[in-house]
C-alpha cells in the first residue's frame, strides 16, 4: 500500500504546474478575444442603430443636474481654521511691546476668538486699536501692530471640500421626461455624452451587462482552447524526463509560457511581428532538433490563435519560419549562428506571408512590405534573445549544449590548463584517449562530442597526487616502491573521487561526472594485487577493485575500453597491427568476462566496431618510423662517392 501512495507527492507539483500553465494560457487567450473596453456606442462616433423610448419615462438629466451642483459648489467660499501656534506667536509679541492697556485688551480679545483672525480683518483691527490709543499714540500703535499682527485663520481644504460637497448634494435631481415613442438617438447620429447618459438612465443601453455576458462565454472558450493546447504537455514531459531533470523541463515550459505572453503584447505592434521562433531555437540547441520541430508546430498553432483576424496566414508563416530557424541552427559550432538562424527563419516566414498574399490578396503592396519587414525583425529579435538566454539555461538550468562542450574542449580552459601544468603526462594521455573515444562513440551511435570532452576530463583527479601515476614519473622515481600495495591502492583509486570534487568546484556540467567515476568501473588493480599476493596469499581480490560504478552508457563504456587499451598498447615492444589487434581483443574479453559492460547498452556488434576503430587509430599513433641517418653517416657516404675506387670490392673473375 505504501508503494502506491509514494508517487503522489512527486506527481502533485507537476499537476499544479499543469493547472497553472492552463490557467495562464487561458488568460492570455481571454485577453485577446475579450474586449472589455469595446462599446457599441462610442462618444464622437455614429450610432449603429436608432434608440426609441418604449413608454413614457422619467429619467435623470445627469448633465443638467451636474451643472447645477457645480454652480452650488462655486457659491461656497474657502473656509479657514484657526492656528493656535500663530495665535501664541502674536500674543507673545504683544507682551514685548509697551502698548496702552486698551489696545492690548482689544487685540487679545480679537485674537482670542475661536474662529481666528483672517488676513482681511487685520487692517480694521489696527484702525480700532489706533482709535483706542488716542491721537497722541495712534501713529506708534499703528506702526507696532503692522509689524506684529498676522492672520491666524489658515485655509482648510478638507473643510472647504466637505462644505462644498454637502452643498452640492443638497441640490435636487433634475428629471427629464421622455414620451412614449420619442427618439432618443437616431442611427448615424454622432453619439454625445448627453445622449449616452440618457440611454443608460432609461435602461435602453447597458454596456456593462452585455460585456459581462459575452466575457463569460469567451472565458469558457478560452479555457477549453487552453486545455486542448496543453494536452501535449504531459507527453513532452514524459519523453524528456528520462534524460532531463524536472527543473530543466520546467524551465522550458516556463519559457514557452513567457514567450506566449510576450507575443501577445508584440502583436499589438503588428500581427506580423512574430517572436515565438525564440522557443524552437532554444529547444533545438538545448534538447534536440526533432523535439524543436514539435515545439515549432505547437508555437505556430498558438500564435495563429492569438491573431483572430488572419489565423491561417499567421499559422503558415510562423510554422515555416520556425522550421527554417530550427534547421538553420543544426550542426553550428558558434553561438552567433543562433542569431543568423533566427534571421533566416524571419526571412522564410516573411516569404511565406508574401506568397499567401500573392495567392489570396488582402494586403496592399506597401502593407505587404511592412508585414515582411516585421516578420524579419521578429526573427532577428528572436535570435538575439535566444543567444542572450542560452547561457542562462546552460548555467542556471544545467543544460549541456554543443556550444558549451566545444568551449570545454578548448585547451585554454582553466581546468585543462591546470592538468597540463600539474600532471602533463595525464594531460597527454587524456588527449590520446579523447582521439580514440570520439570516432568510436560516433561509430556506435553515441554522443561523440560529449564523449570527447568527458575523455579530456576523466583523469583530472590525478592532479591531487600526480607523482603516483606512471605517466607523470619522468625522473624514474616511483613512490609506490616505498609504500605498501594497500596504501598504493587507496591512492590510485582515490583519483575518480578527487576528480569529481574538482569538477564540482569548477561548476562543470553534471554530464561529465560519469566519465570520471565510471572509466575504471569495478576493475581490479592487477599490479598492486599481485604485489599484495607476493607478501601474503590471504588477500581478497575485492580489496583491490575500484569502487565503481560500472559504465552505464555507451560513452563511458567506450572510455573504459580506450583507457585500458591505450595504457596497455604503450607496453608493446613491437606495435604491429596484428599485435595491437590481439591486445584489443584480449582486453575486451577481460572486460566482458569481468562483467564490466553489462549496463552500458553495448552489444557484440558495437564491440567489433569499437575494436576496429581502436585498431586503426592506435596503428596510426604507434606506427613504426624509419631510422633516419645522422649527419656523420651522410658525410661518409659523400666522401666514398668522391673516391670511387677506394673500398669497393673487385669484380668477380
Amino acid at each position: 500500500m505504501s508503494s502506491r501512495t509514494e508517487p503522489r507527492p512527486k506527481r502533485r507539483p507537476w499537476r499544479l504546474a499543469g493547472v497553472g500553465f492552463v490557467v495562464a494560457l487561458a488568460l492570455v487567450l481571454f485577453s485577446v478575444y475579450d474586449e472589455p473596453t469595446r462599446r457599441t456606442l462610442v462618444v464622437g462616433e455614429p450610432s449603429p442603430q436608432t434608440f426609441v423610448a418604449p413608454v413614457e419615462l422619467q429619467v435623470i438629466d445627469r448633465v443638467a443636474t451636474e451643472s447645477r451642483r457645480q454652480a452650488a459648489r462655486l457659491q461656497v467660499p474657502e473656509l479657514t481654521s484657526p492656528d493656535p501656534e500663530l495665535r501664541a506667536v502674536v500674543l507673545q509679541a504683544l507682551d514685548a511691546l509697551d502698548l496702552p492697556e486698551a489696545v492690548v485688551a482689544l487685540v487679545e480679545t480679537r485674537y482670542g476668538d475661536p474662529s481666528g483672525v483672517r488676513g482681511d480683518e487685520i487692517d480694521d483691527l489696527i484702525r480700532l486699536a489706533a482709535e483706542a490709543a488716542g491721537p497722541a499714540e495712534a501713529e506708534a500703535v499703528v506702526v507696532a501692530l503692522r509689524e506684529r499682527l498676522i492672520a491666524t485663520a489658515v485655509p482648510d481644504l478638507a473643510l472647504t471640500e466637505a462644505a462644498r460637497a454637502a452643498t452640492a448634494s443638497a441640490v435636487p435631481i433634475v428629471w427629464r421626461s421622455l414620451a412614449a415613442g420619442q427618439i432618443v438617438l437616431r442611427e448615424g447620429e454622432t453619439v454625445t455624452t448627453d445622449a449616452l447618459t440618457t440611454l443608460e438612465a432609461a435602461g435602453l443601453y447597458n454596456p456593462g451587462s452585455e460585456a459581462r455576458g459575452r466575457s463569460a462565454l469567451i472565458g469558457l472558450g478560452a479555457l477549453l482552447l487552453a486545455l486542448i493546447a496543453s494536452a501535449p504537455l504531459p507527453f513532452v514531459a514524459a519523453r524528456l524526463s528520462p534524460r532531463y531533470r524536472p527543473q530543466q523541463i520546467a524551465a522550458l515550459v516556463a519559457l514557452t509560457l513567457a514567450v506566449v505572453v510576450l507575443q501577445r503584447f508584440a502583436l499589438e505592434l503588428s500581427p506580423s511581428f512574430v517572436l515565438v521562433m525564440l522557443v524552437p531555437l532554444l529547444v533545438a540547441v538545448l534538447v534536440s532538433h526533432d523535439v524543436a520541430l514539435l515545439w515549432a508546430g505547437w508555437m505556430a498553432v498558438v500564435t495563429a490563435v492569438l491573431v483572430p483576424s488572419t489565423p491561417m496566414v499567421t499559422l503558415l508563416a510562423t510554422l515555416v519560419g520556425a522550421i527554417v530557424a530550427v534547421r538553420s541552427v543544426r550542426d553550428v559550432q558558434a553561438r552567433p549562428a543562433v542569431v543568423a538562424a533566427g534571421a533566416f527563419g524571419g526571412v522564410a516566414g516573411g516569404v511565406a506571408l508574401v506568397a499567401w498574399v500573392l495567392v489570396g490578396g488582402g494586403l496592399s503592396p506597401w502593407a505587404t512590405a511592412v508585414a515582411f519587414a516585421a516578420f524579419v525583425a521578429g526573427g532577428v529579435l528572436a535570435g538575439v534573445l535566444a543567444l542572450g538566454l542560452l547561457p542562462l539555461f546552460e548555467v542556471g538550468a544545467g543544460f549541456l549544449t554543443g556550444f558549451r562542450l566545444l568551449e570545454l574542449s578548448s585547451p585554454s580552459h582553466p581546468l585543462l590548463q591546470r592538468l597540463l601544468v600539474e600532471a602533463p603526462g595525464s594531460y597527454q594521455h587524456s588527449l590520446i584517449i579523447s582521439n580514440l573515444v570520439e570516432p568510436a562513440v560516433a561509430a556506435v551511435g553515441g554522443d561523440a562530442l560529449l564523449a570527447r570532452v568527458g575523455a579530456l576530463y576523466h583523469d583530472v583527479g590525478k592532479m591531487r597526487r600526480p607523482q603516483f601515476f606512471v605517466e607523470n614519473q619522468f625522473g624514474g622515481d616511483n613512490p609506490h616502491d616505498r609504500i605498501s600495495p594497500h596504501l598504493s591502492y587507496l591512492i590510485i583509486t582515490s583519483h575518480p573521487r578527487d576528480g569529481l570534487e574538482l569538477l564540482r568546484s569548477y561548476r562543470m556540467p553534471r554530464e561529465l561526472e560519469p566519465f570520471v567515476l565510471e572509466h575504471h568501473g569495478t576493475t581490479v588493480l592487477a599490479y598492486f594485487y599481485k604485489r599484495a599476493l607476493e607478501d601474503t596469499s590471504a588477500v581478497s581480490e575485492l580489496n583491490f577493485r575500484y569502487p565503481g560504478p560500472r559504465p552505464r552508457s555507451k560513452e563511458t563504456a567506450v572510455l573504459m575500453l580506450a583507457d585500458a587499451v591505450e595504457s596497455a598498447a604503450r607496453t608493446l615492444a613491437d606495435p604491429t597491427q596484428g599485435s595491437i589487434r590481439a591486445l584489443i581483443e584480449r582486453l575486451f574479453d577481460e572486460r566482458l568476462q569481468d562483467d564490466q559492460l553489462s549496463q552500458s547498452q553495448l552489444n557484440l556488434h558495437d564491440m567489433e566496431v569499437i575494436a576496429a576503430t581502436f585498431e586503426r587509430m592506435l596503428t596510426a599513433i604507434l606506427h613504426r618510423r624509419i631510422a633516419y641517418p645522422d649527419a656523420a653517416e651522410i658525410r661518409g657516404l659523400k666522401r666514398a662517392d668522391r673516391n670511387p675506387g677506394r673500398d669497393r670490392p673487385l669484380p668477380a673473375a
